[in-house]
């Protein structure tokens, strides 16, 4: 599913006012000490309403021993926004806004959460940095 045009154009403001490479529906955000953090965008039907999803990959959970993919749900419970989740096979932060209503600020606040989160957790998790 497709991005509406006014999301479409709001996205790519905010990407563009913050020097964000974007490519299709990968963003590129750059984080601290040189590294990158990828954040995918997705439009996603829940209900009667259009949602989009924003996820950055944190590793692959065949590295990730059971219990710490148990102790990252107790750590949702601690996240101010979005959530730890899995997409396929691998560990993510995912966080949704409504695509009726493109509001750059939360945009721009979504988008450099996430990776800001993301890079932590693999930094933390993996000790890498891969896009």
């Amino acid at each position: 599913m497709a991005l509406a045009p006014e999301f479409e154009s709001v996205l790519t403001a905010v990407c563009s006012q913050r020097g964000w490479e974007r490519a299709g529906d990968e963003i590129q955000v750059p984080t601290e000490e040189g590294r990158a953090q990828l954040v995918w965008v997705e439009a996603l039907e829940f209900e009667d309403d259009v949602l989009v999803r924003f996820a950055s990959g944190i590793g692959p959970t065949e590295h990730i021993e059971p219990l710490h993919l148990n102790t990252a749900l107790r750590l949702n419970y601690g996240l101010a926004h979005g959530a730890l989740a899995l997409r396929g096979e691998q560990l993510v932060m995912v966080d949704t806004v409504f695509e009726d209503s493109p509001d750059a600020e939360e945009i721009e606040a979504v988008v450099e959460y996430l990776a800001e989160s993301a890079d932590h957790f693999e930094r933390t998790l993996f000790g890498t940095d891969e896009l």
